[in-house]
């Protein structure tokens, strides 16, 4: 409880007074926020930034002078991870200005400092930044972290991230469709930099497969790899991954690496695929050949291009 006061209250102090610097030191990017009607990844500085100042803006517009959040509860998951509540107060000159509201984070330690992964609150908003602080009338945290939360245990998650992403070349290089299709959890949905689907069914991901399937076969290319940058868990059940996909002929580089994201959903005891984004300029899905570009768009610009998914569940 002590060390989740410490920063609840470094935290509480930059943003009331707008010190974006200060609270980036407690936040561990990325970092996933679940509102009461939205849920999102914040990913880059640009975005962190926006959202600090806009809700310093919100608490400034309110006249808020004392912002105080005070912990109620929290553990140790492990050695590196703690979860914890708290409740928020908004005060101008100790008078409310939104009711309180209640509060669920969870701290990871990173290079001796403890920063924020997730946090959940039982504020109401349908996108980022929150520039306006509105306590929704209905919304629940649940009660406890879950026993089997994968923070509890000793795995990593690039240890896990790397796992999958062998499995699933791996069925790629012996061209076993059913293998891939079981790492799915359909419906998953898959972007780039100008197309958003959605891939209800196993007819949905052949057109991709097959294709992944005809450059490490053809003139292009004998082999693939997906080489995994970074992982953060996101939830008791959530993984989001970064990696690049390398495609080789005869040992040398063969094609331009095509950067992606994943998000991985824990399904028993299986981590399988929830959502997929690939650096690719190409215009329409299935494409004949990955056109690979620079930037991988952040989730939260795929959520204001579709306006209603992806959720990360």
């Amino acid at each position: 409880m002590t060390l989740l006061q410490d920063v609840l209250d470094t935290q509480s102090r930059a943003l009331l007074a707008g010190d974006v610097a200060t609270l980036r030191k407690t936040v561990l990017l990325p970092c996933r926020q679940v509102l009461v009607g939205s849920e999102m990844i914040v990913e880059t500085e640009a975005d962190f930034e926006r959202g600090v100042t806009a809700f310093t803006g919100s608490l400034h517009s309110l006249g808020v002078n004392q912002f105080i959040r005070l912990v109620t509860e929290a553990e140790f998951l492990s050695d590196d991870y703690i979860q914890g509540y708290y409740v928020t107060h908004a005060l101008r000159n100790a008078a409310a200005m939104v009711p309180s509201y209640d509060n669920r984070i969870v701290l990871q330690q990173n290079q001796g400092t403890w920063r924020v992964i997730e946090e959940e609150s039982t504020l109401s908003a349908v996108s980022w930044p929150i520039d306006l602080l509105r306590v929704a009338d209905h919304g629940n945290l649940p009660a406890h972290a879950p026993r089997n939360d994968v923070r509890r245990t000793a795995a990593t998650p690039m240890s896990l991230y790397q796992s999958f992403l062998d499995r699933l070349t791996s069925a790629t290089a012996q061209n076993d469709f059913a293998a891939y299709c079981a790492l799915c959890d359909m419906p998953y949905t898959s972007h780039s930099d100008h197309v958003d689907t959605q891939i209800r069914a196993p007819e949905d991901i052949r057109p991709f497969f097959d294709m992944t399937v005809d450059i490490i076969s053809g003139d292009k290319a004998d082999a693939m790899a997906r080489l995994a940058t970074s992982a953060q868990f996101l939830g008791a059940d959530l993984i989001c991954g970064y990696h690049d996909t390398v495609f080789r002929k005869g040992g040398e580089e063969s094609l331009p690496p095509i950067k992606s994201r994943m998000i991985l959903r824990r399904d028993g005891v299986q981590w399988k695929l929830k959502h997929v984004t690939n650096a690719l300029s190409n215009p329409t899905y299935p494409y004949n050949a990955p056109e690979p570009t620079e930037a991988l768009l952040t989730h939260r610009e795929i959520q204001e291009r579709t306006k209603s998914w992806p959720t990360l569940h």
